[in-house]
């Protein structure tokens, strides 16, 4: 039996069984792993493929481990309250990212050629109403594609190894610098942009290790630290049974998993995409949570008492290599390598998002579709890079620290859980659509109650942004103002996207008398977009006669 046999047949119990069809069986109606709908699919793609098997995994490694397992297991364990519960915070958050990557890698099995990841995956989920959709979920994006929490932690920690006091304007500053850099990397290269990330994605399994085996050392009784196993006596002793607290914990334990979706965004740029995203992300995400656990069990082990862990807040682990180095030296070393996983982290990041912007220009909605879908001059996505870097130093620099910023990102994350709700329902569209085109699934089939326990884990994230605090006040925890705001400004914002889709397909049409139609178009490197265009009522008849929405019109060549 060959390896690739062999997995199979291992993780089918897991994920189900597949229908595949055979290679050709209904070529044009799949478009090649491209498109139900009518989307134009680059069969060749502008960018390139630069997306081996290796640079997936340390994509995934970029993407998951930026800041997260470094900040949060103390926050965790004072929001849990012992340390047995906070395990299961840390085993459940992976249970549920695992769900998540089984739908992504579906999606992948019927897309093979696009790249953008959710933003192409509900482009196709939603083909009705036509454009509703791909509009909201652009403009969402647009204003919301926030990298700029890696690049301030960047910042933050780079001052601390420098034994600089951090301000808000020095990490800003730094937090600018370093996003301008990455981006124009990006822009020149994305061969070595990834490269540079996948060294640094090497770097951070590295820092997991030696954090993981120091943890061993120190359980075994081998290092300066006293009674090593002193945390994990009573273990269970003071669980908290507050619901809003458990729920913040979930939430946290989910985002130092999160991240794994940059690997996605970029499918069209790896010829064998189903040989990579099948097995190895997947077994990568195995990998970084068997890492998470260890580093946790290091940080009980050598981070002092319960009390202490908790109150090191974003904190736990430099107290771990304080206590058991007992010297400055090793807790700017370790400044140094989280400052490094954060830039990995912004790496993969602009990367990713660079795609799924570009993928929201070739659908047609945005204003000027075609500079955002051309790769001129060096094969990259250069308007969507721009975008992304003016976003954030927007976000970066304009808004006061304090209130204003985090209410901006926690805006962003309410609406990135709405938009993920909206895409696993959308798995089950797909599938609707495909049958009736008779076609099977595609090498892989997520369960039906894995997708229902993900999609009531979303219902279950977005409702808890409206349960008040149990402190009485109204107030949140991270602003000075009304806790729920930002979900109802996120909703709010989706509403206004609605609204103003209704406006621009059915209203001013029937005022203007004229009727919405598009066309696809290819410019000279080969990229594909398409267009929406307005056509008076009285040409109408002339335009549906000789126009044809699939046909390509070379706007390259004018």
């Amino acid at each position: 039996m060959s390896l690739s046999n062999f997995a199979r047949k291992a993780v089918s119990p897991i994920v189900g069984e597949s229908e595949i069809k055979e290679a050709g069986d209904q070529h044009e109606i799949d478009q090649d792993g491209g498109s139900l709908n009518d989307t134009p699919v680059e069969q060749e793609n502008p960018l390139g493929y630069n997306v081996d098997p290796f640079t997936a995994v340390y994509l995934v490694v970029s993407g998951v481990i930026g800041t997260g397992v470094f900040a949060t297991p103390g926050s965790i364990l004072n929001s849990m309250g012992s340390v047995g519960a906070s395990y299961v915070l840390w085993v459940s958050g992976f249970i549920v990212a695992l769900f998540q990557v089984f739908i992504y890698i579906e999606y992948v099995t019927y897309f093979k050629k696009r790249s953008g990841g959710e933003v192409a995956y509900l482009e196709q989920a939603y083909p009705r109403p036509k454009f509703m959709i791909p509009t909201v979920f652009a403009a969402v994006t647009v204003v919301f594609s926030y990298l700029n929490s890696s690049a301030l932690a960047f910042g933050q920690f780079i001052l601390n190894a420098a034994q600089v006091t951090p301000t808000t304007w020095k990490e800003r500053g730094i937090g600018t610098g370093v996003l301008s850099a990455v981006v124009i990397g990006a822009a020149i290269s994305t061969k070595w942009s990834l490269k540079v990330s996948n060294i640094l994605g090497f770097v951070k399994v590295v820092t997991l290790l030696f954090i993981s085996i120091s943890g061993l050392v120190v359980l075994g009784g081998h290092t300066r630290v006293k009674d090593s196993h002193a945390n994990f006596k009573d273990a269970w002793k003071g669980t908290t049974t507050d619901a809003q607290a458990i729920a913040n914990a979930i939430i946290k334990a989910s985002f130092s998993y999160g991240g794994f979706q940059y690997a996605f965004n970029v499918v069209g740029e790896s010829k064998h995409p189903m040989r990579i995203y099948r097995y190895f992300v997947p077994g990568i995400m195995f990998l970084i949570f068997v890492l998470y656990i260890l580093v946790v069990t290091a940080l009980y082990a050598g981070g002092g008492s319960i009390e202490e862990i908790k109150a090191s807040n974003n904190l736990a682990t430099a107290l771990f290599f304080r206590n058991t180095f007992g010297n400055e030296s090793s807790v700017k070393a370790l400044d140094s390598l989280v400052a490094l996983s954060a830039l990995g982290h912004l790496i993969a990041a602009v990367v990713s998002q660079s795609r799924a912007l570009r993928e929201c220009g070739r659908q047609g909605v945005l204003p000027f579709p075609e500079l955002w879908v051309q790769s001129k001059p060096f094969g990259t996505p250069i308007v969507p890079l721009f975008f992304l870097w003016l976003v954030n130093v927007i976000v970066m620099i304009a808004p006061p620290a304090g209130d204003a910023y985090n209410f901006i990102v926690d805006i962003g994350g309410f609406s990135g859980y709405v938009f993920n709700l909206i895409l696993v329902i959308g798995l089950l569209l797909v599938r609707r659509q495909r049958k009736s085109k008779s076609l099977g699934y595609a090498g892989w089939k997520t369960p039906l109650p894995v997708i229902i326990i993900t999609i009531l884990f979303d219902i279950f994230v977005i409702a808890i942004s409206f349960v008040p605090p149990n402190n009485g006040s109204l107030i949140g925890s991270d602003v000075s103002f009304f806790y729920a705001t930002y979900a109802v400004v996120s909703i709010g914002v989706i509403s206004i996207c609605i609204l103003y889709y209704i406006l621009w397909s059915t209203v001013l049409p029937k005022i203007g008398g004229y009727e919405l139609r598009y066309f696809n178009y290819s410019l000279t490197n080969g990229e594909l977009g398409r267009t929406v265009v307005k056509i008076p009522n009285s040409e109408l008849a002339d335009w549906d006669d000789t126009h044809n929405p699939e046909d390509l019109i070379h706007l390259g060549e004018k």
